[in-house]
Parts: structure tokens; C-alpha cells; sequence
């Protein structure tokens, strides 16, 4: 968080957990990332003796939020860590009323201090970074990984893909460029496709432990239809994209999650 830190002691340049915070400064949570994206591509034939089969466009995800906290970082967020309270319900009120949903709010908690005072969940915020890509830390969404029964996910989408209406989707990937602050820290705990912007299909995370190098993890693939079924018209909506969980592995601390940015190659033919 930009510089602070979470743990059981109140924030503001405290340690979270016992362990230092660094990496991303604030960032504004909850709010959609708008204007154009890097690396958009257009269709391209790569197969089919009369063209129509085999073609591909890859997009950038134009907007990103948290699934669980709509609010600013520093305006709505980061004062939840000074809220006095008696109980966990004080906390999980003022969560909500900054910005959670119920079901990520509940998972609060009233911290035994003097005075005591609240810890709230961790969420995904700086989604307008999603728009760049920068292979940096600071060009990333983030979150603070900590072991809490929420897991928040960031929800990537409006692509504006332009497959032509009847065209048949014969497979959808996405490249989601991530790293992690530390090693074996952090993996996948769901990566799910949306529609309507709602998880559908099949869960296509990894086993394995994010790097801390930026990479493109590949997530499906050109023949791979996410275990449902697929039209033109649902992959060029605004509600097509990708939710992404990942699992902090550790018991205790944190650690920083993040993502540099969010592509998705849809392939299709157009044969009659």
C-alpha cells in the first residue's frame, strides 16, 4: 500500500504482519481504467486453404476493478485502518459503508490495541495501470496478499473485440503479465473467464508459484473453449474477460501480488 504497511499494528508506515510493504504507490480502487490500451491487435489469418479458418484477435483488457471494494485507496480505504472498534462488527460496518461489499467486509477484524482499531481485507486497486505496460511494479495493479478468509478478484475486461457476427469461437486465451514481490509466495487460486461480467466455465488457474520476474502466464489456449460455449456477440461485449484470484502461500506477513497488464486472443473461423 504504497509505501504502508498492514498488520497488527495500525498503518501508516507500521509493518504489516511484521513485514515491510514497498512496491506500487496509492492508487484509486474500484474505479474502472478507461482510455486506449497498448497492444491491440487485429484479426490475422493463420490457417484454412480459403482464409476463413484459423483467424485470431488479440485485445488488451481497457478496464479493471476489485470484486470486492469499489472505493478509493486513500480516500475510502486506507482510513479503515484507523477505525476505532469494539467489535468485528464495527469494522465490517465501516467497510461497507467505505466501499466493500458485504461478503468481502465481513471478513474484518477488530484488532486487540490500545486503542483498538480495525483490519480490513486486502483488495486489487491502480487499475488504471492496467492501460500501460511497463514490466514494473509501480506500471501494475496490486494487491497486499495476507492470509485472511477473503481472496479479492481482479476483474479484467472490455476488450472490444470485433469478431464478425456467426463467426464460430473455436478457442479463447489470455496472457496476464504477473509477478509476485517475493518467490513461492503467491499463486493462482482461480482464474475464470466472464461473461456478462460473471465467472463462468472452467477454472483454468496453475499449480504453480508466480515468479518475480514479469512473464505473460498463459491461461487457454486456441482450442480451448473454458469448458462452455461461446458466440460473437458475447466475446465483443464490454462484460467479456477474466477473473483473476491468487492465493497468498504463506500463514503469515504478506506479500505484494501484480499485474503489468491483461491480453485475450479469441480464435475463430468464419467458414459457411
Amino acid at each position: 500500500m504504497g509505501g504502508a504497511a498492514m498488520g497488527g499494528a495500525a498503518m501508516g508506515g507500521a509493518a504489516m504482519g511484521g513485514a515491510a510493504m514497498g512496491g506500487a504507490g496509492a492508487g484509486q480502487g474500484g474505479a474502472a481504467a478507461g482510455g486506449a490500451s497498448a497492444g491491440q491487435g487485429g484479426a490475422a489469418a493463420t490457417g484454412g486453404s480459403a482464409g476463413c479458418s484459423g483467424l485470431s484477435q488479440t485485445r488488451s483488457a481497457r478496464t479493471g476493478k476489485s470484486a470486492g471494494f469499489s472505493g478509493g485507496y486513500m480516500t475510502n480505504y486506507y482510513p479503515l485502518y484507523s477505525h476505532a472498534c469494539s467489535t468485528a462488527a464495527d469494522c465490517s460496518a465501516a467497510c461497507v459503508t467505505a466501499g466493500g461489499t458485504q461478503t468481502s467486509c465481513a471478513a474484518s477484524e477488530c484488532v486487540d490495541s490500545t486503542p483498538d482499531y480495525c483490519l480490513p481485507p486486502t483488495y486489487w486497486f491502480d487499475f488504471d495501470q492496467l492501460l500501460t505496460e511497463g514490466n514494473t511494479q509501480e506500471s501494475s495493479v496490486w494487491i497486499i496478499m495476507v492470509n485472511n478468509p477473503y481472496r479479492d478478484q481482479l476483474l479484467a475486461s472490455n476488450f472490444q473485440f470485433e469478431i464478425p457476427s456467426g463467426a464460430k469461437i473455436t478457442g479463447i486465451s489470455f496472457a496476464i503479465n504477473e509477478s509476485a514481490g517475493s518467490a513461492n509466495m503467491i499463486a493462482d487460486y482461480s482464474v475464470r473467464a466472464l461473461v456478462n461480467n460473471l465467472p463462468v466455465g472452467l477454472d483454468r488457474g496453475h499449480t504453480t508459484a508466480w515468479t518475480t520476474t514479469f512473464h505473460p502466464e498463459i491461461y487457454g489456449g486456441a482450442t480451448d473453449l473454458w469448458g462452455t460455449t461461446w458466440t460473437a456477440d458475447v466475446v465483443n461485449a464490454t462484460g467479456f474477460g477474466i477473473a483473476l484470484t491468487p492465493l497468498y502461500l504463506d500463514s503469515a506477513g504478506n506479500e505484494r501480488a501484480y499485474v503489468d497488464f491483461i491480453r485475450a486472443t479469441v480464435t475463430y473461423d468464419t467458414c459457411k
